[in-house]
């Protein structure tokens, strides 16, 4: 059998017709009670919610310098720990890039999930990004980095935004209709 066209049917130089036009649209339907009763999002949730996506792709930094640094890395350790065998050195490196990758991961991930439950207006979200930001903060005690270092400032100032007067408004009205 051949695919070409049947001869009372000859093959048409256009395409077909698009639909007719629709005269009239219905009407959107209206808001539910609690979507009318919520108030804009101001534009400190927004930004701060901004920061927190910028933080989650900053997140990554550290391990992606790793990784394309790591004959470097693997030289300083090297005259850092003259004691250790070359297997050992290389075993580090590794683990420190794994493990970097995965940390980076999980708070890219709690910083986006937060980041969006909290610019739906959920206080508990803005109190656990709060919380992320204070151990992340406690953590440059023990491990000070300029990156490390860096990362808390964006954090700090994603955390002040959301506790700005417009955006305390915002979860209270929030709690109230919710």
């Amino acid at each position: 059998m051949t695919d070409s066209p049947r001869p009372d049917q000859g093959p048409t130089p256009f395409p077909p017709a698009p639909p007719a036009p629709v005269d009239h649209l219905p009407p959107a339907p209206p808001l539910s009670a609690h979507e009318a009763a919520l108030p804009p999002r101001p534009v400190e949730v927004t930004v701060s919610f901004w920061t927190w996506i910028a933080s989650a792709v900053w997140s990554f930094a550290a391990p992606v310098i790793l990784v394309t640094q790591r004959d470097e890395v693997v030289r300083l350790t090297r005259a850092s720990q003259p004691t250790l065998t070359a297997q050992q050195v290389e075993a580090g490196v590794s683990l420190a890039i794994g493990t970097s990758t995965v940390v980076a991961i999980v708070v890219a991930t709690l910083y986006v999930l937060f980041g969006f439950k909290m610019r739906a207006g959920r206080n508990w979200a803005r109190i656990t990004l709060t919380v992320l930001t204070a151990l992340g903060a406690l953590s440059l005690a023990f491990s000070l980095s300029w990156m490390s270092l860096l990362s808390t400032l964006v954090s700090v100032v994603a955390v002040v935004l959301m506790y700005l007067p417009n955006a305390n408004a915002y979860f209270r009205a929030q709690q109230r209709v919710g």
